[in-house]
């Protein structure tokens, strides 16, 4: 088994680690790529996509800036807005990234962390280091990246509040089209101060597009545009971009809500415990041995995410599945259970 620090599977394996919408593609994508012109750089025009995502989100084109998937807006928010010697706050655990990004712009980074078992975001906390500390930016992974924890309303526009005149406030929502929309985009963009970093690679399935994109305020959006590479975003995800929808249809939210709460049961009656999520994944205590069980997983060619890189070491990370899926990992996993108790 290959370690991959993200998550992701060799081909023909059962990929649970990497956390993608479970209904699979739209038929709009295969589509769109099947239909996309690559032989000019016409074809790598980003004002119509972005015309396109600006309305599916309810705000000018001038707000939006398409990505190669949400890394490279991350990217460009931590080039544009933390200096050498600044400070940055993330609410974690979560995506490593962030930590990541920050610390190459030589930047110090404090990391404000959920306690298990259950991962309650320390708003508090967080609220008392943004007021004393005034970080340069503040990461926040909404739904997080990899509790599945989801912000109440009132505690996201806190976090606005606070920051405000001293801190931008990034909030991640490459999971959020799978939770309801606790405050809408125009009103958190409307604050200078706050990013929203979108991934359409989850909501579309199809990681191979690098396909995201960036909410702001438009001058936020002109500043990122600036220092943003030409041509980054490939003319097959600008043409997906084109007819995409961050927003999961009604049905499809029930029927993955309902396939998370099927994988949290089987889990629970194996004795393992699945904390509660909002996202396409669960975060599952397993216990000392999980390191030994994503290798004897793996082993079997299937793939979940240890999580010993989020600081979680007794945790794995489980991407819901369609219920035939989820079946054959809860029957490895029992069959597991029986080889460690002999």
């Amino acid at each position: 088994m290959s370690a991959v620090e993200h998550g992701g599977a060799a081909r023909g394996w059962l990929e649970l680690s990497a956390n993608l919408n479970p209904c699979g593609p739209p038929d709009v994508v295969e589509e769109a790529v099947a239909g996309a012109g690559w032989s000019a750089y016409a074809d790598l025009e980003t004002a119509e996509p972005e015309q396109r995502l600006a309305a599916d989100a309810h705000v000018d084109a001038s707000c939006v800036l398409l990505t190669a998937g949400a890394t490279e807006g991350l990217r460009l928010v931590a080039h544009v807005f933390i200096g050498s010697g600044d400070r940055a706050v993330v609410l974690g655990p979560t995506y490593g990234e962030y930590a990541r990004l920050a610390g190459l712009r030589n930047a110090t980074v404090r990391e404000i962390r959920a306690s298990a078992p259950e991962f309650a975001p320390p708003i508090g906390a967080l609220l008392e280091a943004v007021v004393t500390e005034r970080p340069a930016v503040a990461f926040i992974c909404d739904p997080n990246n990899p509790t599945g924890a989801v912000l109440e309303r009132s505690e996201l526009l806190r976090i606005r509040d606070a920051v405000r005149a001293a801190t931008v406030l990034v909030v991640d929502q490459s999971f959020g089209s799978f939770a309801p929309e606790s405050v809408a985009a125009p009103e958190l963009i409307d604050d200078p101060q706050v990013v929203l970093v979108r991934s359409l690679t989850k909501v579309l399935a199809s990681p191979g597009l690098r396909l995201g994109y960036v909410l702001a305020h438009p001058a936020t959006i002109a500043a990122l545009r600036a220092v943003r590479d030409p041509w980054s975003v490939s003319a097959h995800a600008c043409a997906t971009a084109r007819v995409a929808s961050w927003r999961l249809s009604p049905a499809a939210l029930v029927t993955i809500s309902t396939w998370r709460t099927r994988l949290s049961d089987s889990l629970c009656e194996l004795g393992f415990g699945p904390v509660p999520s909002a996202a396409p994944f669960l975060l599952v205590h397993v216990g000392s041995r999980a390191e030994q069980i994503v290798r004897s997983l793996g082993e079997r060619r299937i793939a979940v995410r240890w999580c010993a890189s989020f600081g979680l070491p007794d945790h794995v990370r489980i991407a819901v599945r369609p219920p035939t899926e989820q079946d054959l990992l809860i029957a490895a996993l029992r069959a597991l259970q029986a080889d460690l108790r002999t």
